[in-house]
């Protein structure tokens, strides 16, 4: 019916110019992308038939569940919007509700309760699942992932009968914010991970080495180079084997990484490698489907390739980008940046741009001071990659010269000495060229 009826009306409305009117715009997932783009679709004043469709029942943010865990958020202040906001804005909300099929030729998408939902552009916002590597034993009582909210209420409801030994399996992100979220419910935490050392994508071996620190000051094991190769117990968690040794447990989290969540679309001519792959508009290879977020695999700012750099800032950026050009603006995404932060018990510890293993041959310059560990890594001055831990200062700085390029061979003697580089720096150059 609504296919026919705006059929009609298109018919009798073009001679008018306003032919927008009546698209429908359907978004599938409502986390940072998703919502960033419902968000930008209001912020244009546009009457729009808006359709947001999510498996969750609300709008929360993933990075504050570790913090939900160990109780420094309450679960009343976990959502990041009232469902009024959306509905009072016009917008229709299907909340607990699955995608199972896209179809673009028919412009439309097939939910679980059997119904069809046309579109006229949809954006895919589906975001990321935890890969559950092959390792015996995980459909065990007491084997959870941290992607969503029900996983960190799983682990809350274990609390109340006290995880006494929680394992982490994987040392990366999310890995080592669950580690620090169970210890401060009291457990004992161990850390496994099967590089040589932790938060492999985000630091070098060194930098490493001092998160190892932080965390082993507060008991927490850690066992890297090895893998867990066996959930032990009979129907609940009671063990893993890691090699030939046995670590008693009573939780499991697996947190060896996410995969994008492409099932909607395996069946359709939708371009994927790692994710989606979209264009500098967050288009999709099908001129009315755009994807952003954690599925897509959208232009790395610096590298000028198709990357998935999976952080909230970027999910936001993307959905902002798709959003407008669902409407017609033609704006083009800047790229996005690779930049983690976490903070370890108090500590900042921060990464932006790439590795030691990913540049190969570069400088390396290194500043180790009072708590305080900084790596820079250059090439012809300029910033391919920082990591530093216990002050962040002069991250903006360098994170803007990470992603122009810029030459600092000019400000190095200041960054040794931790001084603080203004912005007035950048303005002055300006003036030179």
């Amino acid at each position: 019916m609504y296919v026919a009826f705006k059929r009609i009306f298109m018919r009798n409305m073009l001679s008018v110019g306003i032919e927008w009117i009546l698209l429908r715009l359907v978004i599938i997932g409502s986390g940072a992308a998703g919502l960033s783009a419902v968000q930008t679709i209001i912020g244009q004043g546009t009457t729009l038939d808006v359709v947001l469709i999510t498996k969750d029942t609300r709008f929360y943010a993933l990075f504050s569940l570790p913090s939900f865990i160990a109780g420094e958020i309450e679960d009343k202040h976990l959502d990041r919007f009232d469902l009024q906001y959306f509905k009072d804005a016009g917008i229709k909300i299907k909340l607990d509700t699955n995608v199972t099929a896209v179809n673009p030729e028919s412009k439309s998408i097939h939910l679980e309760s059997g119904e069809d939902l046309p579109f006229d552009r949809l954006l895919i916002a589906t975001g990321a699942s935890a890969i559950k590597p092959p390792i015996e034993g995980l459909d065990k009582d007491g084997v959870v992932t941290l992607v969503n909210l029900q996983d960190s209420q799983a682990i809350l409801a274990r609390a109340k009968h006290k995880i006494k030994h929680a394992v982490i399996i994987g040392g990366g992100f999310v890995g080592i914010e669950s580690a620090t979220a169970l210890h401060s419910l009291g457990a004992q935490v161990t850390i496994i991970e099967r590089e040589n050392h932790l938060l492999p994508r985000m630091l070098d071996e060194d930098t490493a080495g001092i998160v190892n620190q932080l965390l082993q000051k507060q008991a927490i094991e850690i066992h890297t180079s090895t893998t867990v190769s066996k959930v032990l117990g009979e129907k609940a968690v009671q063990g893993v084997q890691v090699g030939r040794k046995q670590l008693q447990c009573d939780l499991v989290v697996v947190a060896v990484g996410v995969r994008p969540n492409l099932d909607i679309i395996k069946e359709t001519k939708i371009n994927t490698n790692e994710g989606i792959l979209v264009n500098e508009y967050m288009q999709t290879n099908v001129a009315n489907i755009y994807a952003a977020g954690d599925v897509a695999e959208a232009l790395d700012r610096v590298t000028n390739k198709l990357k998935i750099n999976a952080i909230w800032p970027n999910a936001i950026s993307q959905g902002q980008v798709a959003a407008l050009n669902m409407l017609d603006h033609q704006i083009p995404y800047q790229g996005s940046d690779a930049i983690n932060l976490i903070n370890i018990f108090q500590t900042p510890v921060l990464s932006i741009g790439q590795i030691s293993k990913e540049i190969g041959t570069c400088e390396v310059i290194r500043i180790n001071r009072n708590k305080v560990y900084r790596k820079l890594l250059l090439c012809d001055g300029k910033v391919l990659g920082y990591q530093a831990i216990g002050d962040i200062r002069n991250a903006g700085f360098l994170l803007h010269a990470h992603r122009t390029g810029a030459d600092i061979t000019d400000v190095l003697d200041s960054l040794k000495k931790d001084n603080l580089i203004a912005q007035h720096y950048w303005r002055s150059q300006e003036k030179l060229k």
